[in-house]
């Protein structure tokens, strides 16, 4: 079973990772955050705070956009029958489901990873005061940018030389790329502990798409999705996954707050997909 499972989930985020728009949600939201220290001209009493703030809001409204579509090919394999291939071997329908959910969780954390980086060195080259005035540290932003572009360059040289696919290369190399710059400057590393926050929060944003796709098709799947986000940041409070406050002064999110969060997102992870895979057992055209 769980080779099965490790199977499909490896397919799905190969397919996830290999789509044209992973790769532009990916670029979007990196780039985003790495040109915003550029343009600010404010400080808000703490350096890097502007670029940090919106770097991890981007990770979670991009982040769903990812989920959402992962869900949309959900429904794409389910109508168009590539499902029924799957699913004429002794596989179980809650299995496939599953299965396709960690794939686009495995590729979201690869989403992840290329923004986590960009909201470190964002932050790390903010501007600062100086006698002078307060500048960012633009050579450092504008290098970051460049390991983007050689990411895409390189990407591109795969697929022209090797046939390898430009997205599904340009989605690997871009985290590479920008990781590489981190030893080079001094990140604050509790925004790492924001960043699983709001993982956390994304999984069950997964989940729940994966569980309306089954028979939504992609339109409602979105909105109702994004619709369920913000009911969730609004009434289970939105510095609960978002916790931009704890990270005021050079602070962290404390463990104790993530080990509450992760039992709740494994929990209702879980509902979602068993919903999602009872709704799919009784959908009789799989």
């Amino acid at each position: 079973m769980f080779g099965k499972l490790r199977a499909i989930a490896w397919f799905t985020a190969l397919e996830t990772l290999g789509h044209p728009a992973m790769l532009l949600l990916s670029l979007a939201s990196a780039a985003g955050t790495l040109v915003l220290p550029m343009l600010q001209f404010q400080r808000f009493s703490e350096d890097g705070r502007l670029a940090r703030d919106c770097g991890l809001a981007s990770a979670l409204l991009f982040g769903a956009l990812v989920a959402i579509g992962g869900a949309a090919r959900l429904h794409r394999a389910l109508n168009d029958g590539t499902s029924a291939v799957a699913l004429v071997k002794p596989l179980s329908r809650g299995l496939w489901l599953c299965g396709h959910a960690v794939g686009t969780a495995l590729a979201l954390g690869v989403f992840l990873a290329t923004q986590g980086a960009a909201v470190l060195l964002a932050e790390a080259w903010s501007p600062r005061y100086h006698a002078t005035g307060e500048y960012a540290n633009v050579p450092g932003l504008l290098t970051a940018l460049g390991a983007l572009a050689a990411a895409l360059v390189a990407a591109a040289l795969h697929n022209r030389f090797r046939g390898g696919r430009f997205p599904l290369a340009g989605s690997l190399l871009m985290p590479l790329a920008l990781w590489a710059l981190a030893p080079f400057v001094r990140p604050h590393w509790g925004d790492l502990s924001a960043l699983l926050a709001v993982a956390l929060l994304l999984v069950q944003v997964v989940a729940f798409a994966t569980a309306l796709a089954v028979r939504l098709p992609p339109g409602p799947t979105a909105a109702l999705t994004l619709l369920g986000l913000a009911a969730a940041m609004v009434f289970l409070g939105c510095s609960a996954y978002l916790p931009l406050d704890a990270l005021s002064g050079g602070g962290a999110v404390a463990p104790r707050t993530l080990a509450l969060l992760a039992p709740q997102a494994v929990c209702a992870s879980a509902f979602f997909l068993w919903c999602g895979a009872g709704l799919l057992e009784t959908r009789a055209c799989v």
